[in-house]
């Protein structure tokens, strides 16, 4: 299967990044072709510039200047996204490249005011992520992450998707037995991916 990783943190020596390395290893010692997409490691510009607002609709010429980035996307089967929760969000620079990548004709389609999934390719989404906070004060503030992560992509996707979602919470409290036990379960989850 051809997954596409899409991994956003600066810090490649960070529990982000040690996560992001074993989906990689795990994902290609299974016999999975990886696109890894580091978008730091790439210098992604995650602004939406004035003149990518305004032919945002127009499918004509919407992707000129990320069509790279939409065919890597649109060749995969399968998308994994690693990267920490921060301030209850996506990492800037993983929200910018929703708001670049996912166009009009992309990640969904127009036709007579309906509205359809553009990314029938993808038939398995998973997400691999740390949270600063426990998990009940992530679930008081509704979780927006994990329902991105969960609910947002899931209907852009193929409509039979298998949806996984893998967050370690209270990263700054838990014990190293805690960290060791989720990587196992990553790698568990990776290896049978």
């Amino acid at each position: 299967m051809r997954v596409h990783v899409i991994y956003a943190h600066p810090l490649r020596d960070s529990l982000a990044g040690q996560l992001h390395q074993i989906v990689v290893d795990e994902l290609t010692n299974a016999g999975h072709e990886v696109d890894d997409l580091d978008l730091y490691a790439e210098g992604f510009d995650p602004v939406l510039s004035p003149q990518d607002r305004e032919c945002y609709h127009d499918v004509s010429i919407n992707r000129h200047r990320v069509d790279p980035y939409v065919r890597r996307l649109q060749n995969a089967e399968a998308l994994v996204l690693c990267h920490p929760v921060w301030n209850f969000g996506w990492p800037a620079i993983l929200k910018g490249y929703f708001d670049r990548i996912f166009l009009p004709d992309v990640s969904f389609k127009m036709a007579d005011g309906a509205v359809s999934p553009g990314l029938t390719n993808i038939r398995k989404l998973s997400t691999v992520t740390t949270y600063g906070s426990k998990r009940w004060r992530a679930m008081v503030l509704g979780d927006p992450p994990r329902k991105n992560g969960t609910r947002f992509l899931r209907v852009v996707c193929n409509p039979r998707v298998r949806v996984r979602y893998h967050a370690l919470y209270d990263i700054n409290n838990v014990t190293q037995d805690r960290v060791e036990r989720f990587m196992s379960t990553v790698r568990h989850e990776m290896a049978r991916f």
